[in-house]
C-alpha cells in the first residue's frame, strides 16, 4: 500500500510540473511607452480637454451676448389707414437708441405723421418733428442695471470657465497617472512573479534529477511540483492584473476624432520612470519658483462663483429701490427741403 501511495505521489508531482512548463511570459520584442509621451496623448487628445476647450467658447458667448445689450438700436414704426379714397392717418416714428454703462440712454428720433381722422395729440408739422432726449434712472438702474450686471457676470464667467477647464484638466491627468504608475506597478509585480515561476521550475528540475541518482526521496517531487503550481498561479494572477491595469489605462488613450487607442502587447511602462518623473512633471520648477494658494485653480474657481453672487446680490437689492426715470427731449421743426436723418 505504502508503494502505491508513493508511486501516485511521484506520478502527481510529473503531472503538476508539466501542465506549467508553457510559455506565459510576455512578448520578447516590446516597446517602452514613457510617461512623458502617455501625457502627451492625454493633453492633446482626450475627449474631456476638447469639452473644456467648447465650455470657454460658451462662455465667451454669452459675453458676447451680454456686450449686445450696449449695441445701438434703430427702430422704425409705421402705421397708415386708408379706405376709399380717403387717407384716415399715416403714422412714421423712427428713433435710434443708444444705451450706456451707467442705465442712461441717449435718443434720437423723427416723427411725421398726417390724416383726415390723426388724433389731435399726434399731429405733427408738415415737415415731421425731430428730438433729441436722454433718460436716466434715478432709483432702480442707476447704480446697477440688467445689461451691467449681465455683462459682469459674463466676464465673470469667462474665468470661472477657464478655473473649471484647469480643473477638469488637473482631474484627467491625474486619473491618468494614477492609471500609468498602476500599469507600471503591475508590470514590475508580473516580472516578479515570473522570476519566482522560473526559479521553481528549476528547483523542480534540480529535486528531480537528484531523485533519479537517489539523493533525494521521491516524494520531494510532489512539494517542488506544488510550490510550481502556487508559483503558476500567482503569476496567472499578476497577469489578470496586469490585462486589468493595461484596459484602464486604454481608457485614457485616443486618437485624433475621438477614437480609442488600445495598448498592444508589445507595449510596457518606462524602466527608468524614477529618474525621468521629476522632468515629466516639472517638481524642480515648482520647488524653485514662488507658488500662491491664491492662483490654485480651486480657488479662482471659488472666487469667481462668489463673484457672480456678489453680483447677483446688488442686483436683487437694486430692485428693491423705487423705479425714477427722468427724461428730457429737445423737439425742432426741421427746416424745408432739408436732409432727414430718419
Amino acid at each position: 500500500m505504502m508503494k502505491k501511495l508513493l508511486l501516485f505521489l511521484l506520478i502527481l508531482g510529473t503531472t503538476v510540473y508539466s501542465q506549467y512548463t508553457t510559455n506565459t511570459s510576455l512578448p520578447s520584442s516590446l516597446q517602452e511607452m514613457s510617461y512623458n509621451e502617455y501625457l502627451g496623448f492625454v493633453k492633446k487628445y482626450h475627449p474631456l480637454v476638447k469639452n473644456a476647450n467648447l465650455e470657454i467658447s460658451k462662455a465667451q458667448a454669452n459675453l458676447m451676448m451680454a456686450r449686445g445689450g450696449f449695441d445701438p438700436k434703430l427702430e422704425l414704426d409705421y402705421n397708415k389707414k386708408q379706405f376709399q379714397g380717403t387717407d384716415y392717418y399715416s403714422i412714421m416714428n423712427s428713433s435710434f437708441k443708444i444705451p450706456t454703462w451707467y442705465g442712461i440712454d441717449i435718443k434720437a428720433g423723427f416723427e411725421e405723421n398726417d390724416g383726415y381722422y390723426l388724433n389731435p395729440q399726434n399731429k405733427t408739422p408738415s415737415n415731421g418733428l425731430t428730438s433729441l432726449g436722454i433718460s436716466v434712472p434715478l432709483g432702480q438702474g442707476l447704480l446697477i442695471n440688467q445689461r451691467m450686471a449681465d455683462l459682469q457676470k459674463a466676464k465673470i464667467q469667462v474665468k470661472l470657465s477657464e478655473a473649471e477647464q484647469k480643473l477638469m484638466a488637473i482631474a484627467v491627468l491625474y486619473d491618468a497617472s494614477v492609471a500609468y504608475f498602476n500599469w507600471k506597478k503591475n508590470y514590475e509585480e508580473y516580472l516578479l512573479y515570473e522570476n519566482y515561476f522560473i526559479n521553481a521550475q528549476k528547483r523542480y528540475t534540480g529535486i528531480e534529477s537528484l531523485i533519479k541518482q537517489g539523493d533525494k526521496p521521491a516524494i520531494d517531487s510532489v512539494e517542488a511540483g506544488i510550490v510550481v503550481k502556487s508559483r503558476q498561479l500567482a503569476l496567472e494572477d499578476s497577469k489578470l492584473k496586469l490585462t486589468k491595469a493595461k484596459l484602464e489605462l486604454s481608457n485614457f488613450l485616443w486618437l485624433e476624432n475621438n477614437i480609442p487607442l488600445e495598448l498592444a502587447e508589445a507595449i510596457i511602462p518606462e524602466k527608468k520612470l524614477g529618474q525621468t518623473i521629476q522632468e515629466t512633471l516639472n517638481i524642480s520648477d515648482l520647488v524653485n519658483q514662488d507658488f500662491s494658494i491664491i492662483k490654485h485653480p480651486k480657488i479662482e474657481a471659488l472666487q469667481s462663483k462668489i463673484d457672480l453672487l456678489t453680483v447677483e446680490k446688488r442686483m436683487k437689492a437694486n430692485m428693491l429701490l423705487p423705479k425714477i426715470d427722468v427724461g428730457y427731449s429737445y423737439l425742432a421743426q426741421p427746416k424745408r427741403n432739408s436732409p432727414h436723418l430718419f
